[in-house]
């Protein structure tokens, strides 16, 4: 079958009448048979914003795309950057060399700090160990070192000497960023403004030294961890990238060569269209200021980092991490990132195996050479929701900023508290959602298996490497120049898997996990549903639930509390009954899979203390059931 020419498919779609969107929502209003359109076919972000069921060029701000800004991403696709973390350096260069030949393009060390589990490095020497047998004059090296960061920068560069590595020929990025540090890590060696002014001479050194080296990061992770949401994820980077770039001016930089020394890192979540917006827009964001502030935003493209989000992966079911970690990156892809960090299937335990290491690598080196992502530059561009998402990113990023820049910059906004209370702010609005399963996590929330294995990572003595290596001789909280309250560090699921958690315990204690007495009225017709519905909610508190069909079995079951399960017409004749008899039986709490509407109190004197529902608050009353049958303390 020959290809159809541009001719012929226009011939083809002149035979289908234009449709106009009075006509689409005359017919969407007939579909929906009086139920509101707000309501079923839009929902809010929690940014604000209201997404409709369709956009087209009328959405559009001023009824076109937005112009393309791209990154520094090159044809042969992003860099493909493995974080590497094992406390002992020996074993981290055992894993570099084989992330190296099996795919990885540039390596990310997480330095060792209090409060941040990484390689422990004491010495050149130490991270000359750690990588052993890289050309570092081939193979980029990127520090996550927080407070750390200068110095650790200055390892590497010593480093670099001692190897014989020409300054032309060796690249990475030293990722100072110590704005960042004081929200994930509460403290710096040195005061704020010390560390700035430190920032900018290290950047001014770098520029001169190093034309293939970063010295500055600009990493909104810990903002994204605790809570924030894109707008206010975007509005913190760009307001900590002019504050560094105050700093490096002050250091004798120009506008653009300080801009040349920032890698930007963004966390990206599991909405593939956000994501894309997300990073879209960051490049908007940052050539409005660098137009700003007078110079050439095409003469200092951003330079993009991606890592999959912390807070995005679950403790249970840990396989489903692959498919989150997969639309992460999609996302990143499309949305230009010029490198990325995925995070390993299993990272909520600890080291990743090399499994894990090598799904990580794949699900990138799939997208790019089988999907081809990074074979085109903006590949939403065009895509009206897209577009629009973008552009009112944008928009109240750059409000927000100005903000931020009204009331001191940045650092007057994480010292000053209001940086933390804007995203616990956020972060209490998601866990409402999460707490009533309005936002679902497949294995956590939803479809929970409570025969799972419980994953567990690799364990290092990280306190006799420290001892050992010298790492001690760091400085530490005590010798800190700045301190602030770090902000907290969330994971979406944490509240379901502390009660799984607490349910493992419970069985390695008593032999048996908590449960609950499932009542089936009916036929498998009737109860079938509620049933599936009432295991899976109680199973995603730990909470095992025993099926039957008659009161007479709630004495041999063990149980103290109850679930009644069938369908509406069988309640409205029977629940109450049931009810009394199971109350007499001994049964100390029972609850009605469904809503009770009007016979709510009725209910209620015959015995029934609760009702669960799609929509309720579901860990709520997973919590007051495992306090009482004594799993958790009330």
């Amino acid at each position: 079958m020959s290809v159809l020419d541009n001719e012929t498919l226009m011939a083809l779609a002149e035979e289908f009448p234009e449709t106009s969107r009075d006509a689409w929502m005359a017919a969407v209003e007939t579909a929906l048979k009086g139920a509101p359109f707000e309501k079923v076919l839009t929902r809010q972000t929690y940014e604000g914003l209201r997404l409709q069921p369709i956009y087209t060029a009328e959405d559009a701000p001023d009824g076109r795309a937005a112009p393309v800004v791209v990154g520094t991403r090159t044809e042969t696709g992003w860099d493909v950057r493995q974080m590497q973390a094992h406390g002992d350096p020996a074993e981290v260069a055992k894993a570099v060399k084989q992330d190296l030949e099996r795919g990885a393009t540039s390596i990310l060390l997480r330095i060792d700090r209090p409060g941040v589990d990484g390689v422990v490095v004491g010495s050149v020497e130490d991270l000359g160990r750690a990588l052993d047998g890289v050309h570092l004059n081939m193979v980029p090296v990127a520090l996550d070192a927080g407070a750390y960061a200068p110095r650790a920068a200055a390892l590497l560069e010593e480093l670099w000497s001692k190897r014989g590595n020409a300054a032309g020929e060796v690249s990475g990025s030293f990722r100072i960023d110590p704005l960042g540090a004081l929200a994930r890590e509460g403290w710096l060696p040195n005061t704020l403004d010390a560390a700035l002014a430190e920032l900018g001479e290290t950047a001014s050194r770098t520029a001169s030294a190093y034309p293939k080296v970063r010295a500055v990061g600009v990493d909104t992770a810990p903002y994204y961890e605790a809570g924030a949401n894109e707008v206010q994820d975007l509005a913190f980077s760009m307001a900590t990238a002019i504050a560094y770039l105050r700093a490096m001016e002050t250091a004798g930089l120009d506008v653009a060569a300080a801009a040349r020394q920032i890698e930007f890192s963004y966390a990206l979540g599991v909405d593939v269209f956000q994501g894309i917006a997300k990073l879209r827009a960051a490049r908007r964001l940052w050539a409005r200021i660098l137009e700003a502030s007078g110079a050439d935003a095409a003469a200092a493209p951003m330079l993009q980092h991606v890592v999959t989000a912390e807070r995005a992966i679950a403790g249970r079911d840990v396989w489903v991490n692959m498919l989150r970690a997969t639309v992460s990156t999609f996302a990143a892809g499309v949305g230009g990132a010029d490198s990325l960090t995925v995070l390993p299937y299993d990272s909520a335990f600890g080291l990743p195996d090399g499994f894990a290491r090598r799904i990580a690598r794949n699900t990138q080196i799939i997208l790019m050479e089988e999907s081809g992502l990074h074979r085109v530059a903006d590949p939403a561009g065009g895509s009206w929701y897209v577009e629009r998402l973008s552009d009112e990113y944008a928009s109240r990023a750059w409000v927000l900023l100005q903000q931020i820049e009204r009331d001191g910059g940045m650092a007057a906004a994480l010292t000053a508290g209001a940086v933390s209370k804007l995203v616990a702010d956020g972060w209490a609005e998601r866990e409402r959602n999460v707490a009533r399963r309005k936002e679902e996590l497949t294995g956590v929330s939803a479809y929970p298996n409570l025969k799972e294995e419980t994953a567990t990572g690799l364990t290092v003595d990280r306190e006799a490497l420290r001892a050992k290596l010298g790492a001690g001789a760091w400085p530490n909280r005590g010798d800190a120049g700045a301190n602030l309250e770090p902000l907290a560090r969330h994971r979406l699921g944490e509240g379901f898997e502390a009660l799984r958690d607490a349910s493992d315990a419970f069985l390695a204690k008593t032999g048996k996990r908590p449960a609950i007495f499932q009542l089936n009225i009916g036929t498998p017709a009737d109860f079938t549903a509620r049933a599936t519905f009432a295991q899976n909610y109680f199973a995603a508190g730990g909470i095992e639930s025993a099926p039957a069909e008659s009161v007479d079995e709630f004495a041999a079951s063990g149980c103290r509390f109850a679930v009644l399960c069938s369908s509406d017409k069988i309640y409205g004749e029977e629940a109450a009954e049931a009810a009394g008899n199971l109350k007499r039986a001994g049964a100390e709490r029972i609850f009605l899979a469904g809503r009770p509407g009007d016979n709510e109190a009725a209910w209620r004197d015959a015995g029934i203390d609760g009702f669960i529902y799609v929509g309720d608050q579901t860990l709520a009353t997973l919590r007051e059931v495992a306090a009482g049958l004594g799993v958790i303390e009330q």
